[in-house]
């Protein structure tokens, strides 16, 4: 699809929801009949959020769905009205929508007493009760397939005549069985498989052979199914607007099945039939018809007690809660649990490796998105599982699923919390790396992607090795994923990927670090042109979150104009990532408005400081602690920052808070578990300790410096090159203060780690930080000790004349001024 193409199918989509919008605000007290068509699926459930939240300030919207037995339009209104008498008062103003069209079945069941279709009910229904809808003063929005509006004005012209408006909507094609989770990587479930069957015609002349001749037998009831499945494959081999009949051929096959199966009295295979009619549609997303299904198959199977089908119909329910969008996520994951481990109770490894190794892989997925219990040890049961699986899934015998389940490994160990964290990132690579030999462009091409951006991520958090290089390695994966995950044909996954690669060129080394940022502002930009809040709230939120920290990196434009658009960011994804819906969420973006308030620069510096107070207060009241420790650790570490900085109160005891928070912190964020994040804390509690007014001076200074030191055993410079000159920085200081020890030794140290920290923060790479530690070296060199006064007089007025090519009297007044000052002192101590 060329730009143009996609620019058109948007219009398209906004130009009929304006109208649809439009029409209901203008038709208030009036029946007004809004016909909408859309394939059937997330896409028309997003539509529906979006005008109900929309209107909802001004108009009470209602739902309702057709009776599938029934599908009379006007009696669904008049159960609703009967269920909401609040919509028989007078001027109230409402709007109803109608769903449940999408469910009508074009063939007649062999249970159908009148010999007709559902869906020629619907039209009967509408054509002969269109004087009845008189008294539903509202406007009704009814939803339908493409089908059934090329087919209305046909089947039912008196109720078409007097539709006020029809407004198509243009959905894009979805995938099925790919679980995303919300980091962004990709774990894949492994469904039931369609059966192999023989060509279709030679299937259809067998069922008419059959059918002449009366003979209802087992064999008849067989060949419905065969032939059902063999509909339902054709499914894979047909554009998504071309799957409607093949679909419909296919339960209505099924339903012939399962109506002979009962009259024959064969319940075994009644229940196999039910779970793979149930597949259908799952594959529909109708999911209540699919549970409906599952379940009846479960009964049976357990009525009978046949254990085989019984694990059967458990794996797939365990796959269905997965999978299900409705109800609370944390309950569904407990069932899907539940089904896994009873289907494992008859799959075991002996007597059905196989099935043993797809449940396996499953409940690995099912724990690695658990939400009750320890994270650290629901990853393990889920590396476990995984790991068993792959017993079974040799490379030689299962290749393609080897490679699923190597891939879903990657992901476990990347988000494992228990062992060296380095260590994880370098397995969740190396598992990553063997799947894509596997899946390879040519033959796996979405699957090749998947990985690829599974890579990209392993690469982004890498610890081991360069992280420059490691950063460029991410790019490189997420770059080449996007050949495959294009706007068009995976518009979800190419607007994930895309804000993926904005978090790789917000934290990237090479480059200019200010073009780097806007790249990863352009990027967040288009993502979020998918990812609206409307239709995806979740990555809306995120999206808007990672947009708020590259505003606050920004180096291009007004540093005080970029932190409030920074703020504006945050503050919307709160909007949508509250503490009851997404406490995660809510804690990282609280931590991060509170950092913007911080640095901000318009508005009262105090007052500004209390606000980032709050805002890490209101995340420490989200309790994560337990399921998400790395998130909950890093508000008590910026609340410490807070409070070393805080204007308000006593600056002594606004210190001892800082340093009780960060050693809170540090009780969660171990060297072991978390090495990154110790260290920064680490790090951070030297400066605290550095700063610190209670108790003894000198033993505080001894304390900052091996906070340091600390924090460098982790911070290399191959490693983290601009973090460990950080520190270095801060070391330096340090040394210049320190009272321990002798007085030249420490300036000579303190010379020593602010010379090193320059080999990294160079003047073109980081000027602000390069300007800063000029100044700190000015001010070592005057206080030297060692060497001739006059050659260190010199060194240092080199060293403040260096950072006013930098520090401006526009750019930074105060720095500036200051700075100026030290160097006019200098000059008039040496005359």
């Amino acid at each position: 699809m060329l730009d143009s193409e996609i620019v058109d199918v948007l219009s398209i989509n906004e130009d009929s929801y304006d109208g649809l919008v439009s029409l209901i605000e203008a038709s208030k007290g009036v029946l007004s009949l809004l016909i909408a068509s859309c394939k059937p699926g997330d896409f028309q459930t997003q539509i529906i959020n979006r005008y109900e939240a929309e209107l909802a300030p001004n108009i009470s919207c209602y739902r309702v769905v057709l009776n599938q037995k029934e599908p009379s339009l006007r009696a669904a209104l008049e159960q609703l009205v009967k269920d909401c008498p609040e919509l028989k008062e007078p001027h109230l103003s409402a709007t109803i929508t109608v769903t449940g069209t999408e469910a009508l079945m074009e063939f007649v069941s062999q249970a159908d007493s009148d010999h007709r279709s559902e869906l020629s009910r619907f039209f009967g229904y509408l054509q002969w009760t269109r004087e009845g809808l008189r008294e539903f003063l509202y406007p009704i929005v009814l939803w339908v397939t493409p089908n059934i509006l090329s087919r209305l004005s046909r089947e039912a012209p008196d109720f078409w005549s007097w539709r006020s408006g029809v407004f198509r909507f243009v959905s894009p094609a979805v995938e099925a069985t790919s679980v995303v989770n919300r980091n962004g990587e990709f774990s894949l479930l492994i469904e039931p498989e369609r059966r192999e069957t023989l060509p279709l015609d030679e299937l259809l002349d067998q069922v008419e052979n059959l059918e002449q001749q009366a003979m209802e037998t087992p064999a008849l009831a067989t060949l419905y199914n065969r032939v059902a499945n063999a509909y339902a494959s054709l499914v894979n081999t047909r554009q998504p607007e071309d799957y409607s009949q093949e679909i419909d051929r296919a339960i209505h096959f099924f339903d012939k099945s399962l109506a002979l199966q009962r009259k024959l009295n064969l319940p075994q295979a009644e229940s196999d039939t039910l779970l793979e009619l149930g597949d259908i549609y799952r594959d529909l997303g109708l999911w209540e018809r699919v549970l409906n299904l599952y379940q009846q198959s479960l009964e049976i199977a357990r009525s009978l007690k046949d254990s085989l089908r019984e694990a059967a119909a458990l794996w797939r329910l365990g796959n269905f809660y997965q999978q299900y969008p409705l109800g609370d996520r944390a309950d569904n994951l407990e069932l899907a649990i539940a089904s896994y481990t009873a289907a494992l109770s008859v799959y075991t490894r002996k007597a059905f490796p196989e099935k043993w190794a797809t449940t396996q892989n499953n409940l690995g997925i099912a724990y690695s998105n658990r939400i009750r219990g320890e994270r650290a040890d629901n990853l393990e049961r889920a590396i476990a599982c995984y790991e068993a699986a792959l017993q079974v899934y040799t490379r030689r015998a299962f290749p393609e699923k080897w490679a699923t389940t190597h891939n879903n490994l990657g992901n476990a160990y990347s988000n494992r919390i228990k062992g060296d964290r380095g260590d994880n990132l370098e397995r969740a690579i190396g598992f990553y790396e063997a799947a894509l030999r596997v899946y390879t462009l040519e033959d796996f091409p979405e699957d090749w992607a998947m990985t690829q951006n599974n890579l990209a991520a392993a690469y982004s958090d890498r610890i081991n090795g360069s992280q420059a290089k490691n950063l460029e390695e991410a790019i490189a994966s997420y770059t080449a994923a996007l050949t495959v995950y294009t706007r068009k044909a995976f518009p979800e996954k190419w607007a994930t990927t895309q804000n993926n690669l904005g978090i790789a060129y917000s934290n990237r080394i090479m480059g200019e670090k200010a073009k780097n940022i806007e790249m990863a502002i352009a990027f967040y930009e288009a993502a979020l042109t998918v990812y609206t809040r409307e239709a995806f709230p979740e990555y809306w939120a995120t999206t808007q979150n990672n947009l708020g920290i590259a505003y606050s990196n920004r180096i291009y434009g007004s540093r005080a104009d970029n932190l409030e658009l920074a703020i504006a960011c945050y503050e919307a994804a709160l909007q949508v990532c509250t503490r009851k819906a997404f406490p995660k969420y809510c804690v990282t973006m609280q931590n991060n408005l509170g950092e913007a308030y911080s640095n901000r620069i318009y508005g009262s510096r105090a007052d500004n400081l209390e606000l980032a107070i709050a805002c890490y207060e209101a995340a420490l009241q989200v309790r994560i602690r337990t399921a998400f420790p790395e998130d909950w650790a890093t508000t008590p570490n910026n609340l410490a920052i807070a409070y070393s900085n805080r204007i308000y109160g006593s600056r002594a005891d606004n210190l001892e808070l800082a340093i009780a928070c960060y050693e809170a912190a540090l009780q969660v964020c171990t060297r072991t578990a978390f090495p990154e994040d110790w260290a920064t804390t680490q790090n951070n509690l030297g400066e605290a300790y550095s700063n610190r007014i209670y108790d003894s001076r000198a033993d505080n200074l001894e304390l900052a410096i091996a906070c340091y030191e600390a924090a460098l055993q982790v911070r290399t410079r191959t490693a983290f090159p601009e973090q460990w000159a950080m520190t270095q920085n801060n070391l330096a200081i340090a040394y210049s203060k320190r009272i321990y020890g002798s007085r030249a030794e420490n300036l000579e140290q303190a010379i020593a780690s602010y010379t090193t920290a320059l080999s990294v923060l160079t003047r073109d790479a980081f000027p602000e930080k390069w300007a800063t530690m000029q100044n700190n070296l000015a001010t070592a060199y005057h206080n030297r000790i060692r060497g001739k006064k006059a050659k260190n007089i010199e060194l240092a007025k080199k060293c403040y004349e260096n950072a006013l090519t930098v520090i401006t009297l526009e750019a930074f007044p105060r720095e500036y001024t200051e700075t100026l000052f030290n160097l006019d002192n200098l000059n008039r101590s040496n005359k």
